[in-house]
């Protein structure tokens, strides 16, 4: 087989084995020897044999992929320093200093907070006590920094199907499917909240400035726009942390808005999502595509009680298009109904789009960097993401739910419910931060063990 289609299958295997957020360039050294000679098979297969030693190989043993070494790890942040000079006592001093968390000490804690997990992992220790204790008080703290900014409410009549039983079951699979038929899905006043314990009040919000334009920063987190909670490996400790912390950040301004006990409300996915214009999306809700169609997301699971999205980046300037679009039935005598002659004029597009929006009332968000949108996930929020015009669009979608988990999955647990606040650092170590290369299987054991522990992890024990 040539030397040349070999290199090239080996770094495609390098690839793959590595994964999309992990590829880093590989050195291919080739050892020139007539020792190794080849042969072909029964089947006509070619493989490997070593002259002296007798020794076989299906792959060609003089070509010797190389990676490089591992670069240190870049400085990230003006308060974000090596790990080889921090001082080991900094978290501590601030954490027992007892000064007020105004916006610029939590941004200081934070990162005291990143420096000492980079700290104890680069000299191999265990994750100190105070990292979640300092983060509880960081997660506290930005609830309260969140709450006398601009929110923008619009209180609704929670929205479920008519039909119940079978019969919402088989009648409604069309609505959930087609966005065209998804608007006329009959329905009826109430939450549907299945197995969970919503508020009865339902509500769509906007948070203009839900994050500070550092706090969604690709250059000060690198792979935020890219997260997934089964590829951390790669990614440095700050991305990992600021992710959880505008995840958590979401949870509390539900458990607010809708006066639910913090505890009952767990996040069930939540992921980094792009969007690329001319694109068709491939696979799950993560792949890239350039739209989303008319859905209800509760619809689309029903555990999935509570929604929010966070925008990454700005329309206008990273991309055209791409409006988050809230769909409501019109009211009576709002809109117009075409004559026959006025339909004959239309072209099979326009009748198309015609169907589309009539009768609705369509509520459009432009995305901008740092804002928010949080909901609750029924059918009172249909919703939809008009397509991509150019650019391309970064936001985070994650979705919650009030359904309790069951006792019996935490006795499964090789560790349970942390009972001290070294467990729970434990936990932030072995469930995020520590850095190790894990199978498939590995990974999702890894985030589903971490998502029933959320609670427990990112809140204080008399919390549990």
């Amino acid at each position: 087989m040539p030397h040349k289609l070999l290199a090239t299958l080996a770094i495609s295997h390098a690839f793959l084995t590595t994964g999309p957020h992990h590829r880093r360039k590989l050195a291919l050294n080739v050892i020139e020897t007539d020792e190794w000679l080849t042969a072909q098979d029964a089947e006509g297969r070619t493989y490997y044999y070593h002259a002296v030693t007798m020794e076989t190989s299906w792959t060609d043993p003089r070509i010797v992929v190389e990676e490089p070494a591992k670069p240190e790890r870049q400085q990230l942040h003006a308060l974000h320093v090596l790990p080889s000079n921090v001082d080991k006592d900094a978290l501590s001093q601030i954490l027992h200093s007892g000064d007020a968390m105004d916006e610029a000490k939590t941004e200081q804690a934070f990162w005291a907070v990143v420096n000492e997990v980079d700290r104890a992992e680069a000299h191999d220790e265990p994750l100190s006590a105070d990292v979640p204790r300092m983060l509880h008080r960081i997660f506290d703290a930005d609830l309260q920094h969140l709450l006398t900014r601009e929110q923008i409410r619009t209180n609704l009549t929670c929205m479920q199907p008519a039909l119940t039983g079978a019969a919402n079951a088989g009648n409604s699979m069309g609505y959930i499917m087609d966005d065209y038929a998804h608007k006329d899905l009959p329905l009826k006043e109430g939450r549907a909240c299945e197995g969970g314990t919503c508020c009865e009040a339902c509500s769509r919000n906007i948070f203009p400035s839900f994050m500070l334009p550092g706090e969604c920063s690709p250059d000060i987190f690198p792979g935020l726009n890219q997260f997934t909670f089964n590829e951390v490996e790669g990614l440095p400790s700050a991305s990992i942390l600021q992710f959880i912390r505008l995840i958590e950040r979401v949870r509390r301004t539900m458990a607010h808005e809708y006066g639910l006990d913090l505890k009952t409300i767990l996040p069930l996915q939540a992921y980094a999502r792009k969007y690329v214009a001319g694109t068709t999306q491939q696979g799950g809700g993560g792949g890239e595509g350039d739209y989303v169609i008319l859905h209800t997301d509760e619809a689309t699971h029903s555990g999935y009680h509570y929604s929010s999205v966070l925008y990454l980046n700005d329309q206008g300037v990273d991309f055209t298009g791409g409006d988050f679009i809230f769909n409501d039935k019109a009211k009576e005598g709002t809109y117009h109904i075409p004559t026959s002659e006025e339909l004959e004029m239309l072209t099979m597009e326009e009748e198309l789009e015609r169907g589309r929006k009539f009768g609705r009332e369509l509520t459009p968000f432009h995305p901008s960097r740092g804002a928010a949108v949080i909901f609750s996930s029924g059918w009172e929020n249909m919703h939809e993401v008009y397509a991509l015009e150019s650019g391309t669009r970064y936001a985070v979608p994650s979705f919650f739910t009030t359904c309790p988990v069951p006792e019996q999955a935490y006795q499964q647990m090789h560790v349970g419910k942390p009972s001290s606040d070294e467990q729970i650092a434990d936990d932030w170590l072995h469930l995020l931060l520590a850095h190790r290369a894990e199978s498939p299987v590995e990974s999702v054991g890894r985030v589903k063990e971490l998502l029933m522990k959320w609670h427990y992890m990112c809140t204080p024990l008399d919390q549990h």
